[in-house]
């Protein structure tokens, strides 16, 4: 509809209004399928234009439909009931998914915390139509196989009756209380399908047969509600999340999803800055809008990307879907390269002396780290001033391509701007301190003493105030403890925090039959987990902001597999990175990182489109709870204490056995919220539209925070960490 008011004439226009007043045709305010990764306040400016448009022709859309896919986040449901609608009609396509409250061709009241609701009819699949008959297919379609069995022998008026009259007899005997019997039909049985004329034929000719047993009638989403909502006033009321099934398929891209959550946070960071400079590029926000809808359109190739991964067609849906993701990120960083300039940026970034300014923007105050980049061949020594107080700040040095990054912390007021002066210095003598035991001639150091006590823990382990992570070649991470409270957080087998999985299911049957058969499991009967290995311990930094250490893993599925753990000195913070080179295969293949930790006492929490939710336990009954899409990571909250995790780059999380398992449809029970929590870095289960090479070079930051604070406080942190503190050069 949108792409047709672009180019159609005025008159044409006209009509089209007038036949959507008069119910000729019918409107649905959903926009695109989506999966869980679309942006909720994106999608509400979307509906919200929609709205007005029709609002400006005297009409008010209150009806949404969805068909094919297997989730709708709670916020997605929020921009519905925000913007007026009153009835979802949901068509989901059970293809490695399921529909919720273990039943469907039922109505329930999907309702927010607010107490705001909006109907929904859960229907059957979006062909059952064609299924049926009511568009004859000279080929039997293998859903028509499915439901109604084989019969070649009959007319298609004929054949219709009778496949109808079973499906009603089905639903009279199994307990459907309702006189009307709801089902979509496409103008071929396929996705995607045109308008086809021949259907009100078929419609005419059937009801003149058969008009004393059963009138089939067209009709359009508004009269849909119109025609059932005083039926089913009494449908149950229900809270939670409709958690997708078919979210695990954005791990079959894990490099591109990266750069479009990259592009969404930056969208983030402009929506905070331009609060400050009170500019807005529309056309650019638009652009990088428009595009993050279309990629979290929940379609990300061709049908034929796991059985013809060569054909061209099958690489340039590839390429082109990832080409939303980078006109995301191009249009956003655009933006903000116009709020660095408006707020002062001169890109004098190769000076060793100038001023920095640093922004942070968290509604609370707090110290965050501070990092900004100086292209130079070579600066080993750096003072920072803080221009307010005038205190030298400590500073690190550390590598980074084609220069040095300059780190350090800051305390910031909420949203406050800061201005820091940066100079070379030069640097200290390198002698060494000779009077004690603790270096050799060869400069290592690995002397038990008193004067350095830090260098000689790293091949060990890292501490700080707060935690105490310790390691050891062979065995790996061996303790991650809580000093505050001297908690042990670190989980045994698959759940260890910090190590690296690899899951790989042979194919036996052929690429295809082999992941059709997985059903709702990610992973064959067959499938082998294997855990890295702890082969290599690399000091990276150590200085006065973090000391920084690589693991090097040896992992089958890889030719690398390295976690680099970044520890603050003076703050409750981690930062980690999962580096890997995958290798290439046409076998099912998962990689995961943990992020589980000991805490039995705990209540785990996550953001679904934004709003916050316990996995497990706020979802519609009878919906999925293997996996999940996160908006930035997870919480895991008790009292007034939370470990915050954020995973920057990777949505999904896995909650479910790992292993080959029967699969139960959530039930609400607390005991569900207690489960292993693995970020699911990639994967390619699927058969059909997710692609199978996971091969490449990638990295996937993450970063963990003690906190003191209410659930309310730290969710809000959650999501402001995803944003952190933004740095650039402000004069010379």
């Amino acid at each position: 509809m949108e792409q047709f008011l672009k180019v159609t004439k005025e008159e044409e226009k006209a009509d089209f209004f007038h036949l959507v007043k008069t119910g000729n045709i019918g409107i649905s305010a959903t926009y695109l399928n989506f999966n869980d990764l679309v942006d909720s306040n994106m999608l509400d400016r979307k509906t919200a234009k929609m709205q007005k448009m029709f609002q400006a022709e005297n009409i008010s859309i209150k009806t949404a439909m969805n068909a094919d896919i297997n989730g709708i986040s709670m916020g997605a449901r929020d921009v519905l009931i925000k913007n007026g609608i009153e009835f979802l009609f949901t068509n989901i396509h059970t293809h490695h998914g399921m529909y919720p409250l273990y039943q469907n061709q039922i109505p329930y009241f999907w309702e927010n915390e607010n107490r705001n609701r909006i109907l929904v009819w859960s229907g059957e699949h979006y062909n059952l139509g064609n299924a049926l008959g009511i568009v004859f297919n000279k080929n039997t379609n293998f859903m028509t196989e499915s439901y109604f069995g084989k019969d070649a022998n009959v007319t298609a008026l004929d054949a219709l009756h009778t496949k109808l009259s079973e499906s009603i007899t089905e639903y009279e005997t199994s307990g459907y209380p309702y006189d009307f019997y709801i089902t979509s039909v496409s103008g071929v049985f396929s996705d995607n399908a045109p308008a086809n004329p021949n259907i009100v034929t078929t419609i005419n000719a059937f009801n003149q047969c058969f008009g004393e047993e059963v009138i089939l009638r067209m009709v359009t989403l508004q009269e849909l509600y119109m025609l059932i909502r005083e039926k089913v006033t009494d449908a149950p009321v229900y809270r939670g999340s409709m958690n997708d099934w078919w979210g695990n398929g954005v791990g079959s891209t894990p490099y591109a999803v990266k750069h479009y959550k990259e592009g969404l946070r930056l969208a983030h960071i402009c929506d905070a800055l331009e609060k400050k400079t009170n500019y807005c590029n529309e056309k650019l926000r638009e652009i990088g809008e428009e595009n993050a809808l279309l990629y979290a359109e929940h379609t990300w190739g061709h049908s034929a990307t796991i059985t013809n991964p060569y054909d061209t067609m099958v690489t340039n849906l590839d390429i082109r879907k990832t080409s939303y993701a980078s006109k995301v990120h191009e249009a956003n960083a655009m933006r903000k390269s116009e709020q660095y300039h408006l707020m002062g940026d001169i890109l004098r970034y190769y000076h060793t002396k100038g001023q920095v300014k640093a922004v942070s923007v968290s509604c609370k105050k707090g110290t965050f780290p501070v990092e900004f980049y100086i292209e130079t061949m070579s600066l080993s020594a750096v003072k920072v001033t803080d221009t307010k107080t005038n205190k030298t700040m400590q500073t690190q040095i550390s590598p980074h391509p084609r220069g040095v990054l300059i780190s350090f912390l800051a305390e910031f007021e909420p949203m406050e701007e800061r201005i820091f002066t940066y100079e070379e210095q030069t640097p200290l003598s390198q002698n060494l301190y000779t009077r004690t035991a603790w270096i050799g001639a060869e400069r290592v150091r690995d002397i038990v003493n008193n004067y350095d006590q830090e260098s000689y823990q790293l091949p060990y382990r890292l501490e700080n105030n707060w935690f105490r992570i310790r390691y050891q070649i062979g065995q790996g991470v061996v303790s991650f403890q809580n000093k505050k409270d001297g908690a042990e957080l670190l989980k045994e087998g698959f759940e260890k925090f910090l190590t690296p999985l690899y899951e790989c299911t042979k194919i036996r049957n052929g690429i295809y039959e082999e992941r059709r058969l997985l059903g709702r499991n990610i992973r064959g009967l067959h499938a082998m987990q294997y855990q890295g290995v702890l082969q290599e311990i690399k000091i990276l930094d150590h200085g006065l902001v973090f000391d920084r250490v690589e693991l090097v893993f040896e992992l089958e599925g890889t030719y690398h597999s390295s976690v680099i753990i970044k520890m603050y000195r003076r703050l409750p913070r981690l930062e980690f990175t999962y580096r890997i080179a995958k290798t290439l295969s046409e076998d099912i293949e998962s990689i995961y990182l943990p992020l589980s930790l000991n805490l039995p006492e705990s209540t785990l929490y996550i953001h679904n489109g934004g709003v916050a939710m316990r996995p497990g336990i706020d979802q519609l009954p009878g919906s999925n709870m293997e996996y999940y899409m996160t908006d930035q990571g997870v919480l895991y909250q008790k009292e007034l204490q939370g470990i915050l995790l954020n995973s920057f780059d990777v949505p999904l999380i896995y909650m479910g056995q790992m292993q080959h398992h029967p699969i139960l449809l959530c039930d609400n029970k607390e005991q569900n919220n207690h489960r292993p929590v693995y970020s699911w870095i990639m994967n390619n289960t699927w058969e059909t539209n997710f692609k199978m090479d996971l091969s490449g070079f990638g990295e996937f930051r993450y970063s963990l925070e003690l906190r003191e604070g209410s659930l309310t406080e730290n969710l809000q942190q959650l999501q402001q960490n995803d944003m952190g503190v933004l740095a650039f050069i402000v004069g010379e």
